[in-house]
């Protein structure tokens, strides 16, 4: 009997482990949950806080159309904000039709003094699915030897693509790795990441967002 008992005291005892942990593991995934949506909402309001100075500063011109999706027609109203002393596009915002404060994409370009792209950032929000931006990007972008490159990341810091195009000693260049193939290259000992092509695309490019996390 008292074998029995003692059994039983351990089944429960396993039982109740078993289940604060996964407690604790939904905990766990809440909070980090959480944290994404501050995070990700929080880049789209920064993102848009930077569109605010840039035309305040800015000369710019705007234009507007109406668009939508096959099964939301006239969804959204495009502003695209052009730089008139450039001709260069500065953001393009589109905003809910039927909510006009409702920013539905945002996208936001900075450029150098040759009016070169250096950075972008945009954020956008399914039609029907407010909790957070569904996806965000922060392209960070270098000019070598007759290449243009770009490496993107996401508001979380996750490095999601690497893109370069352009021609090296007379070659075209054309790569581009997204988030598998990123991670499939890492470390592949004569990959396409070993290359002289990938490596002179990319010099000077950041590992990570680093301060432009928030968009500035």
């Amino acid at each position: 009997m008292r074998r029995h008992q003692a059994i039983i005291v351990f089944m429960v005892f396993v039982l109740g482990a078993g289940f604060a942990a996964v407690q604790a593991d939904s905990e766990m995934a809440m909070r980090q949950d959480n944290e994404h949506v501050r995070r990700w909402n929080a880049f789209a309001q920064n993102a848009l806080q930077l569109h605010g100075k840039l035309i305040a500063r800015q000369g710019v011109s705007k234009k507007s159309s109406v668009g939508g999706y096959a099964h939301l027609p006239d969804y959204y109203r495009e502003d695209r904000y052009y730089n008139k002393a450039t001709g260069k596009l500065v953001s393009r915002l589109r905003w809910n039709r039927n909510k006009a404060d409702e920013l539905h994409t945002i996208e936001v370009f900075l450029y150098d003094d040759k009016n070169r792209v250096i950075r972008d950032f945009s954020a956008a929000y399914l039609p029907h699915y407010r909790n957070a931006p569904n996806q965000t990007l922060i392209s960070l972008h270098a000019y070598n030897n007759g290449t243009h490159a770009f490496r993107s990341f996401d508001a979380t810091g996750y490095h999601i693509l690497d893109r370069c195009e352009g021609k090296l000693a007379g070659k075209e260049v054309n790569i581009l790795l997204d988030e598998d193939e990123l991670e499939q290259a890492q470390g592949a000992k004569g990959g396409i990441m070993q290359s002289q092509e990938y490596k002179t695309c990319t010099r000077g490019l950041p590992e990570g967002p680093g301060k432009y996390l928030k968009p500035q």
